[in-house]
């Protein structure tokens, strides 16, 4: 039977479709509660330091509300706020402050499609096949950026099995001067930019496309003599970027290649700083019966950077795997065993410069409701 878009849609943002709670349905207007308890017992060097340590943490907790109200003539309005357990000082195990993670709201129709707006995900969050609950190798945001705080995006899916979408992405936070604030990141902070992407998951084929046109704040670094200051370095930066995803299921085994390319310019009147990344990553997974799955994906990327005024370049190059196992408890409840490892080399000048690695093994528990 067709999906409905408030289903497809609308279960996407929930934890799980299946997991909501309704509590209160009358007269068209529906209210559902989600949420999970994720905990994960790894360890890990955390990301390229040079020692390990073990521990339990918060993984990713939440909980969030979903209200759709009925409208005529076929037309909804819905509304999804949803909520994160975040770390603060008092410890290191990821629990602490409830912040706002996703708060939108919008309306749609079933046969024209659904317009959002607010604090959500964009069509690059769902661009990526190979599977993860912990560990994932694949950084979605250096090619086209998966979700901002000021989002409208627009979802159509009168074709069954098809998914178009288009979005347009504002500044997360501007200045008393209405320009785009810097003061507190000396990364690229967001001007404005937009996300169209297709997403085809029908008679076992999977197929993903997504191009995204990011522009930035002026591009502001640290002064090394004074770090409290930033001063600006470029008077234009901008990002073009590509996501690609095909994938096939065999009756239990799904296979996929997930892709992607990103050119990066800053330039003043003088000077023009070019960025290429690009990367593929293979991976599969596999029902091995109701209760449990195996995944597993490999990625190799490279990043190359360099200017017109000198012939200094940098590279770098990453290989990294990623394996894992899930089983599920209940309905509600699942246990994974999950573990990567990542070697990334640096390259100044076609001379080989160092590498770090980033490695981790945890076992995780996720319990829905």
């Amino acid at each position: 039977m067709k999906k409905t878009l408030a289903a497809l849609i609308i279960g996407a943002f929930a934890a799980s479709a299946a997991n909501a709670a309704v509590v209160y349905d009358n007269e068209g207007t529906k209210v559902e509660v989600d949420g999970s308890i994720r905990l994960i017992l790894q360890k890990t060097n955390k990301e390229g330091a040079g020692h390990t340590h073990s521990g339990l943490k918060n993984d990713g907790s939440r909980f969030g509300f979903t209200v759709n109200h009925q409208l005529n003539d076929g037309y909804y309005a819905l509304a999804r706020l949803e909520t994160r357990l975040k770390g603060d000082a008092k410890g290191d195990d990821e629990f602490g402050n409830i912040t706002a993670h996703r708060a939108f709201a919008g309306i749609g129709h079933k046969e024209r499609g659904q317009l959002t707006f607010g604090r959500q995900t964009t069509i690059a969050d769902k661009l990526v096949t190979a599977n993860d609950y912990s560990y994932g190798l694949i950084e979605k945001d250096r090619y086209i950026p998966n979700e901002g705080n000021s989002v409208i995006r627009y979802d159509y899916n009168g074709i069954e099995g098809l998914v178009l979408s288009a979005s347009y992405q504002f500044a997360n936070k501007r200045d008393s001067e209405n320009e785009v604030d810097v003061s507190t990141d000396n990364n690229r902070v967001i001007k404005n930019g937009f996300q169209l992407g297709a997403i085809y998951d029908a008679n076992n084929v999977i197929a993903k496309f997504a191009y995204g046109r990011t522009n930035y704040g002026l591009d502001y670094v640290q002064n090394e003599d004074n770090p409290d200051e930033y001063i600006q370095s470029y008077e234009k930066s901008h990002r073009d970027g590509f996501l690609t995803s095909l994938g096939y299921r065999f009756g239990n085994l799904t296979v996929s290649v997930d892709s992607g390319y990103a050119k990066v310019t800053d330039k003043d009147s003088e000077t023009k700083v070019t960025q290429k990344h690009y990367f593929v990553s293979p991976g599969f997974q596999y029902k091995v019966s109701e209760l449990s799955n195996i995944y597993g994906n490999y990625k190799y990327e490279k990043v190359k950077e360099y200017n017109n005024v000198n012939t200094d370049t940098t590279q770098y190059k990453t290989n990294g795997f990623l394996l894992g196992v899930d089983y599920k408890l209940h309905k509600q409840a699942v246990v994974f065993l999950e573990g990567k490892y990542q070697v990334e080399k640096l390259y100044e000048d076609g001379a080989y410069a160092g590498k770090a690695k980033d490695k981790a093994i945890g076992v995780g528990l996720r319990v829905f409701f």
